[in-house]
């Protein structure tokens, strides 16, 4: 497995600090910090600013936790990190060191994570302790800037309860003015079931007028607005309310520039959808495709011919990637019949020739509390004329426990119309297709698993042919 260059854990909420870097002094009067965490546009020839006297305009930097409250249970642990971003868009993580505390280590327990930004949170007994973080920036001339410190509240529950994390695919994210771009977060449980159809209250929110957001339940239409030189920036933060009444807040830091820059985003997807979230079973290995979008919604992947590289905070899940298809395969050695353990994996592009970095992140449960699982040949081809009957698998925990915990449950759909899907009503976990045309199809099977009320999924790709 590569080793990258950060992670980010991103599921509940932001803080943002903004502090001016040495050099440039007095640059407040120019093109100085505004307190929302944007560089100014006070003019361009204040003392300190881009122009007048020709100093240099100060460097601020925007430093975004991707958790102001979380929950971890008794024994178990959780991966909080922060990312900043200078105020030209650059993500300078890499060149940050942190220090992380706790306000009662015999509560929650922190030390400093493998990866530059991450933090480890165990928790130890039940309660609340507050998790704090000073970050320090290396500039130019190995000159250090110390940004204000920023925390998170954790409330520690007992042993076996059963906790919530909110899944965002980026870290940080560039934008260009006008461009309209939807970014969906997830509610996913410690067991790995996504909930977000049971979370409530979903709120979507900007910092700065250089992001404008609205939400429809889950789902954040962002809009880039920025018609100036300098890079504008905002904190996009979602909330929601798990179903234990736990409020869960995600953020991620925006750099928006003027029309005409290219801005790139780096997109990660299992059968054509973008996902943030993914479960992984001891033998099961899950693949998942990458690429490289731009602003104008082009496939760029090949600009991207950098070193790409992949980090994940589990000592357990192995990352295989592959540089000619850009497919990746993760898998676990996580034992079967052992409780989920959550991770983060985090996936790093870069080029040769563009100086832009995207970087996106997967919330990875290994062995879920219940998962479905296909045995058969993929992608599924099924011969004109013929058809074929499929069959998936109920795991708990990687141990194979027949249909009964779903039993009753079953449902079967597709949206493509060049086959016929008919469940097996004597095996409910199997269904026929018909094939009608030639051409690719998708299969998705449901059930709801065991008394944990488990909504389990899996989407089938195949092809008529």
């Amino acid at each position: 497995m590569t080793t990258g260059r950060w992670i980010s854990w991103l599921a509940c909420a932001a803080t943002v600090a903004l502090m001016a870097a040495c050099g440039g002094g007095g640059g407040s009067s120019g093109g100085g910090t505004t307190p929302t965490g944007t560089t100014g546009n006070g003019g361009s020839g204040g003392n300190g600013g881009s122009g007048g006297n020709g100093a240099t305009a100060a460097k601020s930097y925007t430093v975004v936790m991707s958790q102001t409250s979380g929950q971890v249970s008794v024994g178990s642990s959780i991966s909080l990190t922060a990312s900043v971003v200078d105020n030209n868009g650059n993500d300078v993580t890499g060149n940050t060191s942190f220090v992380w505390t706790s306000s009662n280590s015999s509560v929650a327990a922190v030390g400093n994570g493998t990866v530059p930004g991450s933090g480890v949170v165990t928790g130890v007994g039940t309660g609340t302790a507050t998790i704090s973080l000073l970050a320090t920036v290396t500039g130019a001339s190995n000159a250090t800037t110390a940004l204000p410190q920023v925390s998170a509240i954790i409330t520690v529950v007992a042993p076996g309860t059963r906790t919530y994390s909110l899944a965002l695919p980026y870290p940080v994210l560039s934008m260009t003015d006008g461009q309209v771009l939807p970014v969906t977060a997830s509610l996913i449980d410690s067991d790995g079931a996504d909930r977000s159809t049971a979370g409530s209250g979903w709120n979507w929110s900007s910092s700065t007028a250089a992001v404008q957001v609205t939400g429809a339940v889950n789902v954040g239409m962002l809009r880039g607005v920025n018609a100036s030189d300098t890079v504008a920036q905002s904190v996009v933060s979602v909330s929601v309310t798990a179903p234990d009444n736990s409020v869960l807040t995600g953020a991620f830091l925006v750099s928006v520039a003027k029309a005409g820059v290219a801005s790139y985003r780096l997109v990660l997807s299992q059968n054509g959808a973008q996902i943030n979230a993914l479960n992984v079973l001891n033998g099961y290995p899950q693949v998942y495709a990458s690429k490289v979008v731009r602003n104008d919604e082009s496939d760029v992947t090949p600009d991207f011919n950098g070193l790409w590289t992949f980090t994940t905070t589990s000592p357990s899940l192995a990352v295989l990637p592959d540089g000619a298809t850009r497919l990746t395969t993760v898998s676990t050695s996580r034992p079967n019949g052992a409780s989920p353990l959550q991770s983060v994996l985090a996936e790093f592009a870069s080029s040769l020739t563009l100086a832009a970095t995207p970087r996106a992140t997967l919330l990875v449960t290994e062995q879920p509390t219940w998962a479905l699982v296909y045995n058969g040949p993929q992608p599924l081809v099924v011969p004109p004329g013929i058809g074929a009957t499929i069959a998936v698998h109920l795991l708990h925990r990687g141990i194979d426990e027949g249909i009964s915990p779903c039993f009753g449950s079953w449902a079967w759909s597709t949206a493509s119309s060049n086959i016929i899907l008919n469940q097996v009503v004597i095996a409910p976990n199997s269904a026929s297709i018909t094939p009608l045309a030639n051409g690719p199809f998708t299969v998705t099977a449901r059930c709801t698993a065991g008394p944990e009320a488990m909504p389990v999924s899996i989407t089938l790709a195949g092809v008529v042919q």
